[in-house]
């Protein structure tokens, strides 16, 4: 009796511990907080005083990149360079044993992705910030081999997902709050921001394409105070300064929603504390003549400068 007792019991937690194992996570659901809701224009004041406490920012740490292709699954990781002076000059760069396999950038007009490790090794420029960001989103760049990855390598959106581009009222068509995200979410065309607390913090992005599927994700952790001193000349704000230092992006590279499965691209990125990037920021990193003369693509792409 006993040990038929004591057999049942056992067969019982066995049961328990396969349905945790079969069973996903849950997620954990925000209700709305009190209070009024935050206005467009609220969040339009406080992405300006966000630029003006961050006129430049430097991190620097571990990239990770998995993605998916015709011939399987893949994963690259290096070091990572972010350097910019928002919203309109960018470099990422990234190396393995000092080695670089991958420059996005922009600035002056121009922006480009160089994959020097391809065979030829090739450059894919195009023309920013002119580029309408209708376009943008419905076209993206379909880079061969990094699994839609293609549809965040982009300036303005690494930019934009730092929360370090500045915002239009009449753009922003909804406000609302977003219990997954635990923050409010403004909808503008083709994306859509999250930002939470009464400083209205960015902690992600959504970007949409025309058929309002999700191509594209972000997630912002990690907070951390921006170090060292101001550029000479950039204006003084009362907001502290802090940004993410851990982003993880998620790309469809299909146009497919996020519930539709594993994405097609992931770009982790694990910072340092940041700081202002004084000393850093060379005008090279930003010119398109001095990339290429660096890294001599073998084939280049798009518009010419």
């Amino acid at each position: 009796m006993i040990r038929s007792l004591l057999f049942s019991q056992f067969l019982w937690v066995i049961g328990c511990l396969l349905c945790a194992l079969g069973c996903h996570p849950q997620t954990v659901l925000v209700p709305r907080p009190d209070g009024i809701a935050p206005t467009a224009a609220d969040f339009v004041v406080a992405q300006q005083r966000r630029l003006l406490a961050v006129p430049s920012l430097a991190l620097r740490g571990h990239a990770e990149l998995q993605w998916i292709d015709k011939t399987g699954r893949h994963f690259d990781d290096g070091d990572f360079d972010l350097i910019l002076r928002p919203p309109t000059e960018l470099s990422l760069r990234v190396s393995k044993l000092g080695e670089k396999f991958l420059w996005v950038g922009g600035g002056g007009g121009q922006s480009w992705i160089v994959l020097p490790r391809e065979n030829p090794s090739r450059a894919i420029l195009r023309d920013w910030p002119s580029l309408p960001r209708d376009a943008d989103a419905q076209k993206g760049l379909a880079l061969d081999g990094i699994g839609g990855l293609g549809e965040l390598m982009n300036p303005s959106r690494l930019i934009e997902a730092l929360g370090l581009e500045p915002a239009n009222v009449s753009e922003i068509t909804d406000v609302s709050w977003n219990e997954v995200r635990a923050a409010w979410a403004f909808t503008l065309p083709n994306r859509r921001l999250y930002a939470r607390g009464e400083s209205l913090l960015p902690v992600g992005c959504d970007w949409i394409d025309a058929s309002s599927r999700v191509i594209a994700t972000c997630s912002l952790d990690g907070f951390e105070w921006v170090r060292g001193d101001r550029p000479v000349g950039s204006p003084v704000s009362s907001v502290q300064s802090l940004v993410a230092t851990r982003l993880q992006f998620l790309v469809w590279s299909g146009g497919r929603c996020e519930h539709d499965g594993s994405a097609d691209g992931e770009l982790s990125l694990s910072a340092e504390v940041p700081n202002f990037g004084v000393g850093k920021i060379k005008t090279q990193l930003f010119n398109w003549d001095d990339v290429k003369a660096a890294l001599r693509p073998e084939v280049i792409e798009g518009p010419s400068p």
